[in-house]
């Protein structure tokens, strides 16, 4: 059952608390687009001490870390068990948020760039199994 777009919302207000304004709403619009189809969606670390945020559904994951500045932001989706994802870059200057560009990315690569750092109190026990299938993937 995927999240609740109230319980998405949410998660993604406060992921663009700290950006502007123009590009907070349009990070959040993002979010709610991207992550709705996840059963559920959490906020995680990646090495760099920047917050990310990872969608868990029984078939895949999905991934970004963004900040709302720039020209693009990025999403990256992959199948459990898979050794490549998809990365798709959203126009961040437009409200209509059109994708850029959508490319393949092995699994290695974005382990190498990502580094994700999750605490096992901040995963749900619901969400515990599919986190785990995620994590390997960035392991």
């Amino acid at each position: 059952m995927p999240i609740s777009s109230d319980s998405l919302s949410s998660l993604a207000s406060h992921y663009a608390e700290d950006m502007t304004s123009i590009r907070g709403r349009r990070v959040q619009r993002l979010l709610e687009r991207e992550f709705a189809g996840a059963e559920h969606v959490l906020l995680v670390q990646v090495r760099s001490g920047t917050t990310a945020v990872l969608g868990l559904s029984i078939a895949g994951a999905a991934f970004t870390a963004t900040d709302g500045t720039g020209r693009h932001a990025s999403v990256v989706k992959w199948l459990h068990g898979s050794t490549n994802a998809v990365e798709t870059q959203f126009d961040l200057l437009k409200d209509s948020l059109p994708a850029l560009s959508t490319k393949s990315l092995s699994l290695a690569d974005l382990r190498r760039q990502v580094q994700v750092q999750v605490s096992a109190r901040s995963v749900p026990p619901r969400a515990r199994a599919l986190a785990a299938l995620a994590l390997q993937a960035l392991a």
